[in-house]
């Protein structure tokens, strides 16, 4: 015999639901053409669960959107966990992120739909740990005497627009030579700083 699920419980099984199933719909059909009915069909919920967990479809959005941010954080993190130098770190790091830009839900999430759904300032909240990241990557280069630049954060804006546009072009094509393209386009800005 199963124990009863306890409210804050079942409270997370929903928000779960909400979030695979709406993030499934946003990454096929995109935002516009998603429905909150659409969201809750198959997941025998009503609307009213939606709303009191997300407070609209905005809502639900902005937290699948938060999670993929969060996806690609784990990622970067995971491709630099072996490497022990800040410039093999910094190259690779940018090199993983338009990695992303060909993860096919990912791809649509982050390059597509999060610019055209929401405004550029939420998504400079999202990216805190990407952009903080980077900096700091780029202060360490500098101190160390690796990287020749007039401004460290200047220099990290730079680079993280770079990246921006980059993956933007990378998502539009499933061509893996766009890729290599992009990847050896970043580490070349970032060569021809390097000390």
């Amino acid at each position: 015999m199963s124990a009863k699920l306890t409210k804050a419980e079942q409270t997370l099984r929903t928000r779960r639901a909400i979030l695979n199933r709406a993030r499934h719909l946003f990454a096929t059909k995109g935002y516009t053409a998603t429905g909150t009915e659409e969201i809750i069909s198959e997941l025998g919920i009503t609307r009213g669960a939606l709303y009191h967990q997300f407070g609209d479809k905005l809502g639900v959005f902005k937290a699948v959107i938060a999670e993929a941010y969060g996806e690609i954080t784990s990622y970067i993190k995971s491709k630099i966990a072996p490497l022990e130098d800040n410039w093999d770190e910094l190259v690779v790091g940018c090199q993983a992120f338009l990695e992303i830009a060909q993860q096919e839900e990912l791809r649509r999430l982050v390059f597509v739909e999060a610019p055209a759904v929401l405004p550029a300032e939420t998504l400079v909240e999202f990216d805190q740990y990407g952009f903080g990241s980077l900096h700091e990557s780029i202060q360490i280069a500098v101190k160390e005497g690796k990287l020749n630049t007039i401004d460290a954060e200047g220099f990290a804006h730079l680079v993280n627009g770079s990246l921006n546009e980059l993956a933007a072009w990378v998502a539009q094509s499933n061509d893996p030579e766009r890729l290599k393209t992009a990847q050896k386009l970043v580490e070349t800005l970032l060569v021809r700083h390097q000390i």
